[in-house]
């Protein structure tokens, strides 16, 4: 075997590595998150979250987890909006985490009525363009 074929094989086991890792995190998570809250499911628990809850959800979730960075941005959503000075809007303040990396929205749930989600229930951001983190 080349040293190249090599190194890319080591490559693509230790994006296994991670990737089994990340999961294992973000079931974790959820979990903690259904026991702290006292729901019986993960829809359940999405399907309560109000606006303004993200930053709570999002602040347990790093304290529980180092492996979790937050992050605090603005959101696309999918209609513009008028807040409360009666300007239109098209972004909102959101906070989401980082999880080796990748964007995970554990709070979908406080934007379902402003943003028609791929799938709400999915931590994984799926549609990662929406998302402008500071």
């Amino acid at each position: 075997m080349k040293l190249q074929e090599q190194i890319q094989r080591i490559q693509e086991m230790m994006n296994l590595v991670t990737e089994d890792s990340t999961s294992k995190i973000v079931e974790d998570i959820k979990n903690m998150l259904l026991e702290d809250y006292g729901e019986d499911s993960w829809e359940e628990y999405v399907d309560k979250q109000e606006i303004g809850d993200c930053q709570t959800i999002v602040s347990f979730i790093t304290r529980s987890f180092p492996e979790a960075e937050k992050v605090f941005g603005e959101i696309e959503v999918d209609e513009p909006y008028i807040d409360e000075y009666g300007d239109e809007q098209t972004l909102m303040t959101h906070h989401w985490v980082e999880i080796n990396g990748e964007p995970y929205d554990f709070s979908k749930g406080t934007l379902k009525d402003y943003i028609d989600w791929v799938d709400m229930y999915d931590p994984k951001v799926d549609e990662p363009e929406r998302y402008y983190g500071f």
